[in-house]
């Protein structure tokens, strides 16, 4: 698992910090641009020509691509899935998602506050009184901190031990999956219900995503892309660890999408036996462990991006608002919203986020101003050299975001 650290002082995010929109459009690509709608963010015949050769130059088997631009949706597939046998990448490609599952789960929390089942700025361990969260600190991280990434807590723990807090919750950005992981904690416990299936039919079902789970499921099989690490190694985190929670499911007689947090601490040591009981290894978590293909993850940015929503997952004006609204940030150009990486240039403000899994690197973006989005999932760890190059083609400049990526 990728444990990337982001820390900045707290003098560095405090989100009175002036922007300046002082990121210069590049001369890397030629859009027609029309004043009311910018840029379109459709392919270009120049970049699907180049596609097989910048997969060569970076070594990357494969990618996938989905692209929003209003009511189009282009998709294209290229590469390999699997080195060998080799197996080529189709739209119905699955991959591992990594972090880019935040976003979601952190719309259906968003959902659970405009239902009044949360508060945002309520103490976490108010609803969940954990013996684990019981320190100073912990006992004041609220769900605004962990969508924002200020919680204080590292992107996952190396050794069992209690949450706690290296700064004040609210003072400083540290990208933690941790704090995701125990927010998903707190989801099932004020629900009641187990968190793969709350988010399957709370969010990817009314969003059509069929092919997207946070659990492994036998129908991935022969379509799974197959991760591998810089050197061409294979490479893969949640699949493997999916495919044998999959067995143990099956000899338990329980569903791993009915497993709770108690069942997912009793299965790592099951899954291998040298491993720690840490978040970081277990199943479902919301996190790390999103299996998805680009169209899939398309519809879900064409509602964010508002060229295709969906009626029955809106959120009231505040969230929605609150949601894109910088809620610390790192430097003139970045910040993070509820759930989201914000950027601003000289265009627009985009959301964006980032995933990384062994094996597995991925980007999405999303602009609600024109109605448009894109998503590029890799099966390398290399990935991040040809989705630049993909991204910058189609929204036509260099993107912030990538220097912290």
């Amino acid at each position: 698992m990728n444990r990337r650290r982001f820390v900045t002082t707290a003098a560095g995010v405090l989100a009175a910090l002036p922007v300046r929109p002082a990121w210069p459009l590049q001369a890397v690509a030629h859009h027609a641009r029309d004043p009311e709608s910018g840029p379109r963010w459709l392919p270009s015949a120049e970049l699907l020509r180049t596609l097989p050769r910048l997969l060569e130059l970076a070594a990357v088997p494969g990618l996938a691509l989905a692209s929003v631009d209003g009511d189009r949706v282009f998709l294209k597939a290229a590469g390999r899935a699997a080195l060998a046998p080799e197996r080529r990448i189709a739209d119905d490609t699955m991959f591992e998602a990594a972090s880019l599952g935040k976003p979601l789960f952190a719309y259906a929390v968003l959902r659970l506050i405009a239902a009044g089942k949360l508060e945002l700025d309520r103490p976490l361990f108010d609803y969940l009184r954990a013996p684990d969260a019981d320190t100073p600190r912990m006992r004041r991280v609220t769900a605004r901190h962990v969508l924002t990434h200020t919680s204080g807590l590292p992107n996952w723990r190396h050794e069992p031990g209690p949450l706690a807090p290296a700064t004040e919750p609210g003072s400083t950005f540290e990208y933690s999956g941790e704090g995701y992981f125990f927010l998903q904690r707190v989801v099932e416990h004020v629900t009641g219900r187990p968190i793969a299936r709350l988010l399957r039919e709370d969010v990817l079902e009314p969003l059509g995503m069929r092919e997207s789970a946070w659990v492994w499921g036998d129908k991935f099989d022969g379509r799974m892309a197959m991760g591998y690490d810089e050197d061409g190694r294979p490479a893969e985190v949640y699949a493997a660890i999916g495919r044998r929670t999959a067995i143990i499911a099956r000899e338990w007689g329980k569903p791993v999408e009915d497993w709770r947090y108690e069942d997912a601490v009793r299965t790592v040591q099951l899954v291998n036996p040298a491993w720690p009981v840490l978040p970081v290894y277990m199943v479902p978590n919301v996190a790390a462990s999103l299996i998805t293909t680009a169209r899939d993850y398309a519809r879900f940015l064409a509602h964010v991006a508002g060229a295709a929503p969906v009626d029955a997952l809106s959120l009231p004006a505040p969230l929605a608002q609150a949601m894109v609204t910088p809620q610390v940030r790192l430097n003139s150009a970045l910040a993070w919203g509820l759930g989201w990486g914000l950027q601003d240039d000289d265009q627009v403000r985009t959301l964006w986020h980032w995933g990384a899994n062994n094996g597995f690197r991925n980007f999405c973006l999303a602009d609600q101003s024109h109605g448009r989005a894109a998503v590029v999932l890799t099966n390398s760890g290399n990935g991040p050299r040809v989705y630049e190059r993909v991204i910058v083609s189609l929204t036509g400049h260099d993107q912030p975001a990538f220097l912290r990526a």
